[in-house]
């Protein structure tokens, strides 16, 4: 028997099982009451992937629940989609289920999806901005109800040649940004003035070594004066980035608390030269 409240005793064990996603397991084995505290978290996240665990168990559950169960309602925070076709369905399946998403990322993304997403109250979103809406403008999409209370937006569109850069500092609660691939300085600096909320602006490329490929673009781009910029290198696959998305969502780093950190430092002043966009091991922000 707890000697403490109840009400302390269960914040006690969820704020356990938000900080260290890891545990949630052993913690429903304390007592039966904190398995019914503690048993949403073992659905926080799901991988929607070929033999996905998480995915598994969301099945499992959802077929052992009574019709019209609201077990699933709030338990959902985080969803990652892999790009196979046929993963679309079971996708569909848990966004109509889940209300409470918060998180959505989806390399290849499907049109379909767009219905059900304009329900959720998304803070961090990873999409294809041309997929999703399926038409041939891109950055003029995000003047979409969608977009206002993302925090954390990463597009996997190809946007050089984009003109409306205006519309990323219309929406409201962007405060970190991934464009993938070549940007121009130009557009960069567009960016950073127009998104005045804007913490992080990582700029993605493809297997860039940092010591060479991203020096040499930093060196181009030649924007020293705002701390904000950082240059990552990450293999751009579905696999990658699942494995970097799925790390965040499991309390580690993500590349955004790595962008995030090297910003810190380097605001710091603890980023030699103070000119280095890009980040080295030595940094220790990983």
């Amino acid at each position: 028997m707890s000697l403490l409240p109840p009400e302390l005793e269960r914040e006690i064990f969820e704020s356990t099982a938000c900080l260290h996603p890891g545990m949630v397991r052993q913690l429903l084995l304390v007592a039966r009451r904190v398995f019914e505290w503690i048993q949403p978290f073992l659905y926080r996240t799901i991988m929607v992937s070929p033999g996905s665990q998480s995915l598994v168990a969301f099945s499992r559950a959802s077929q052992n629940l009574p019709p019209n169960s609201s077990f699933f309602r709030n338990s959902v925070h985080n969803l990652f989609v892999h790009h196979a076709p046929w993963l679309v369905s079971d996708a569909l399946q848990i966004l109509s289920s889940c209300p409470g998403l918060v998180n959505f990322a989806m390399m290849v993304t499907n049109p379909s999806v767009l219905p059900l997403l304009e329900t959720k109250r998304l803070e961090h979103l990873s999409i294809s901005l041309a997929q999703l809406f399926d038409n041939g403008s891109i950055l003029q999409n995000l003047t979409h109800p969608l977009f206002a209370h993302i925090t954390h937006l990463a597009l996997f569109d190809y946007i050089q040649h984009e003109k409306h850069w205006s519309t990323l500092g219309l929406l409201p609660a962007l405060t970190h940004l991934c464009l993938h691939s070549y940007i121009r300085r130009s557009q960069l600096l567009r960016v950073l003035a127009e998104c005045k909320r804007l913490e992080v602006l990582v700029n993605m490329h493809i297997n860039a070594e940092p010591e060479w490929g991203l020096a040499d673009i930093c060196g181009r781009l030649a924007i020293h004066d705002d701390p904000r910029l950082v240059l990552y290198t990450l293999e751009v696959s579905t696999h990658a980035f699942a494995r970097d998305w799925e790390r965040g969502r499991r309390g580690k780093k993500d590349f955004w608390a790595v962008a995030e950190a090297f910003v810190k430092k380097k605001r710091m002043g603890q980023i030699t030269p103070a000119s280095r966009c890009w980040i080295c091991d030595f940094d220790e922000v990983y």
